[in-house]
């Protein structure tokens, strides 16, 4: 009698498939039992055995799974799809096979159930409650925004965070009448409203009760909660990551799932971790392949042993790191070829799979759940400094390139008849898009963030009355949640924030309105907002030049043996290689990265506080404040708090010496790229045709590139010059004038270094042209005259005697002469490897520079990696702060 394994259902991402696999990799035979074998491609693919049964019924699979029993020895059922791993713990406790018990898994599934449960055991979680109607949506008293989900689902399907009462009550209504899941499957007409949680997201893997894993999320915008990726180990301090693994377990035992894996979800903010979810399943979103290339350990494999009854490898200490990105559609687009796409991400050092899961010619909106995801990206690394996730993020970038923006049934001039494919999305963003300058909207939006962690600060220290604080905070967090509508058509004769603070009176009354500026200027506020603003801009060029460095390596690392001419005054030099030359250029990329990361340290300064110019005597807490906001430090002197504003100039001189680089490869590239030269080939996406000439293929984004990087000057020139004509105290040629330079010349820097990054991805170079002009110009000659050096021949000497040479290989249209220098082999290649001292492209110089500039972004990346966790937790305990001065004054 054969053993079997039952599989009951399967989920849709792949897994389904493995723990087939696993079974038969144990000697054991996968059987599925389904509803619908054409719902999962690999069942035909595979040739896997399967048994058509309804499964929506759990008394109907049980008396099939008996009836099977009476033929088959049945080593074991489970499943890979939550929907159904109920089913299969009762089926498998009915055999007396191993297994989670059926009543703890039925309870964590319902997640009404589930929050019960852990708000008994006293495991923190969100405030919730649990509705029927849109009238008890209404009533739940959950501050907003709130989460609005299904008490039964998975794969965020049906989760959607509101911003009000409207937002939520139109989402319940559609919950509330759908008459079941995505698979069909009837659902209670019940649904969660629940406390947003604010905070890192992550997940710990439990196994039989303990925590084998962490991991740290990544998610889509708001309103939606698609996860976009994964990375493993979490990067979080070994202290933090203790606390998600403490919450864990403890809602694991609470829920008394401690048989086999257990997903758990949760956030992490300044007051410890709470419980997003547990879900009673292994993770889906291919983390058991990510914890199988870092920790060694197959997850997939364990389950399946566990279930039937089998001892389980389990992790241990990660190894390594590996990461996954989600490709999903930013705008309707349509899914091209992907062969080209995928191979360039493969060609990602540390790139280990991508994927693509629709054909050609399919449509893709942007992702509401796991459903909108339709590619990944997986990657590893054999240590843990974020090497992998920058692998990911990259392949990613150019799995992307599968996919274009929707077109009108007219092409819209995108086929040239030279050119076969529309200009690069990112490309078209940059060259042909508005100009993103902030709006009202987002200046209100940082004055707020200080709003709220002044008026914190101002009732923790008893400044002002608790309950007039409580109903500003409220207020202001209704105006956040629309954008400030109340506002967009609203006069401003004396700037936005007057008519904010206005509003703010109208709504409320003086008597609550009024106390917002107490203890506080617009200098000191407008010193605030302007250093949280350079935050958001900072990271978007930091994250652009990390992009631009990691490519120009990875390309440095495929072209090292690419040979090329050197040029010296527009002539050939001497034999390189073109990924010497691109090491070259990452090597002044990183020092950029490196001086802007310091030059960031600078908006790290509270300068709140320090009122007009002289303080004030209202007893305020700048320290307060400042760890609400996220900033490390407060200003020492209030002068200099308001005054200051060097970190304008400084951000704006690393910005421009980068720009110096950015705008001279341009030069070498846009010369390369000439028929003339005709050394590198740029994709059709990458170049431009000509309204008139048919035959031109033009790289104008080079032009771009030069122009937007020599911006940059120009804007470093204009706040230079404003703050010179100042008085050292608070100056509107300073905070206004000189500051307005910083935005467009900071977003200039993330133009010319995206567009360089997509440039050189896309060049592929013509290495036979490139071969062929290194010889034609004499490159070898360098390289002869020190060889003749080394027979003895003084090197002035040689010098001379080498260039009579060329001169007679010129005159006889040969090649260069090697006589006296017996056994020196002058090809191009053999010229470039000899060249191994002083950094020249020989003897793996390339590879050990690669490594070495890799080690230098890493530590670079880690102080910006505490930078951004520092000031999440902020934001987390802020909103902590005000939730809890708001629910305070609530009525009970």
């Amino acid at each position: 009698m054969r053993r079997v394994l039952l599989l009951i259902e399967s989920n849709t991402t792949g897994t389904g498939r493995q723990f087939a696999r696993c079974a038969a990799d144990l000697g054991i035979t996968p059987v599925l039992l389904t509803a619908d074998p054409g719902r999962y491609a690999y069942v035909a693919q595979d040739g896997l055995e399967h048994v058509l049964i309804d499964t929506s019924d759990e008394r109907t699979v049980l008396d099939r799974v008996r009836a099977l029993a009476e033929d088959w020895q049945i080593a074991g059922v489970t499943s890979s799809s939550e929907y159904y791993i109920a089913t299969a713990a009762a089926c498998a406790r009915a055999l007396g096979l191993p297994g989670p018990a059926p009543e703890a898994v039925r309870a964590c599934r319902d997640k009404r159930e589930q929050r019960e449960i852990l708000r008994a055991a006293g495991v923190a979680g969100p405030a919730f409650a649990a509705a029927r109607t849109v009238a008890q949506v209404r009533a739940a008293g959950i501050r907003y925004p709130v989460v609005v989900k299904p008490c039964q689902g998975s794969g965020s399907v049906g989760v959607r965070l509101c911003a009000d009462r409207e937002q939520a009550e139109a989402h319940a209504a559609r919950l509330l009448q759908a008459p079941g899941n995505e698979r069909g499957l009837p659902v209670p007409a019940e649904i969660l409203v629940e406390q947003y949680l604010t905070g890192s997201e992550h997940s710990v893997e439990v196994f039989c009760g303990r925590s084998v894993a962490t991991v740290d999320k990544h998610l889509g915008p708001p309103p939606w909660f698609v996860e976009t990726g994964h990375d493993t180990p979490s990067r979080l301090p070994a202290d933090r990551a203790r606390l998600l693994i403490e919450a864990a377990e403890a809602a694991v035992a609470a829920l008394g799932l401690d048989w086999g894996a257990v997903h758990v979800e949760l956030r992490l903010g300044p007051d410890g971790a709470r419980i997003v979810e547990v879900n009673p399943r292994l993770a889906g979103g291919m983390i058991p392949d990510l914890l199988r290339r870092a920790y060694g350990v197959d997850l997939i494999q364990a389950q399946v042993r566990a279930a039937v009854g089998l001892p389980a490898e389990l992790p241990g200490r990660a190894a390594g790191s590996a990461s996954i990105r989600f490709l999903m559609a930013e705008r309707p687009g349509v899914v091209q070829d992907a062969v080209q796409a995928k191979a360039a991400a493969l060609a990602v050092d540390g790139v280990a799979a991508a994927e693509l899961y629709r054909d050609a010619g399919a449509a893709v909106e942007p992702a509401e759940d796991f459903r909108g995801r339709f590619g990944h990206i997986i990657s590893a690394a054999e240590r843990t400094d974020g090497a992998a996730p920058a692998a990911a993020d990259l392949g990613l970038v150019r799995l992307r390139t599968a996919v274009r923006d929707a077109v009108a049934d007219d092409d819209g001039g995108v086929r040239t008849g030279r050119l076969s494919t529309a200009l690069n999305p990112q490309a078209h963003a940059i060259v042909y898009g508005a100009d993103p300058a902030a709006d009202a909207a987002e200046e209100l939006r940082l004055i707020s963030e200080v709003d709220r962690a002044h008026l914190v600060m101002l009732t923790e220290r008893g400044v002002i009355e608790a309950a007039h604080a409580a109903r500003l905070l409220a207020q202001i967090e209704r105006l956040r949640g629309t954008a400030f509508a109340q506002l967009r058509d609203r006069p401003m004769p004396r700037g936005v924030y007057l008519a904010y603070e206005g509003l703010l009176s109208e709504l409320l009354g003086e008597e609550v309105g009024g106390v917002l500026h107490t203890g506080r200027s617009r200098n000191d506020l407008g010193a605030t907002t302007v250093r949280l603003r350079a935050r958001e801009h900072c990271l978007q060029l930091l994250d652009a030049v990390d992009a631009l460095a990691e490519t120009l390596l990875d390309r440095a690392v495929k072209y090292q043996d690419v040979v090329m001419p050197a040029y010296t005054h527009g002539q050939p030099a001497v034999p390189i290689t073109f990924g010497h030359y691109l090491v070259g250029v990452a090597a002044s990329v990183v020092r950029g990265y490196t001086d802007l990361v310091a030059a960031g340290a600078e908006i790290e300064v509270n300068p709140l506080g320090a009122g007009a110019v002289g303080g004030t005597s209202v007893p305020i807490d700048p320290a307060r404040t400042a760890e609400l906001l996220g900033f490390t430090g407060v200003a020492v002197n209030s002068v200099d708090a308001v005054a200051s504003r060097e970190f304008v100039l400084r951000l704006l001189a690393g910005v421009s010496t980068l720009g110096v680089t950015v705008t001279r490869v341009a030069r070498d590239l846009s010369v390369w790229t000439s028929e003339e030269s005709g050394l590198l080939q740029l994709a059709d996406d990458l170049v431009g045709s000509s309204s008139m000439m048919p035959q031109k293929r033009n790289p104008f984004l080079l032009e771009y590139i030069q122009g937007k990087a020599s911006a940059s000057l120009g804007h470093y020139v204009g706040a230079v010059s404003a703050m010179a004509s100042a008085g050292y105290t608070n100056a509107i040629a300073v905070g206004t004038e000189a500051v307005r330079q910083l935005w467009p010349g900071l977003r200039e820097g993330v133009d010319a270094a995206t567009l360089l990054r997509l440039v050189v991805d896309g060049a592929t170079p013509d290495e036979q042209r490139m071969d062929q002009r290194a010889a034609d110009g004499f490159t070898a000659a360098t390289y002869l005259a020190e060889r003749l050096v080394a027979s003895g021949v003084p090197f002035r000497t040689a010098h001379h005697e080498v260039g009579r040479r060329v001169l007679a290989a010129l005159d006889a249209g040969a090649r260069l002469d090697a006589d006296g220098a017996h056994g020196t082999d002058l090809a191009p290649a053999a010229v470039a490897a000899a060249c191994a001292y002083g950094g020249g492209p020989g003897g793996g110089t390339v590879v050990h520079a690669v490594d070495l500039l890799r080690e230098r972004m890493s530590s670079q990346r880690g102080l910006l990696a505490a930078r951004r966790g520092r000031w999440a937790e902020a934001a987390a305990m802020l909103d902590e702060a005000a939730r809890s001065i708001v629910g305070a004054a609530e009525p009970p």
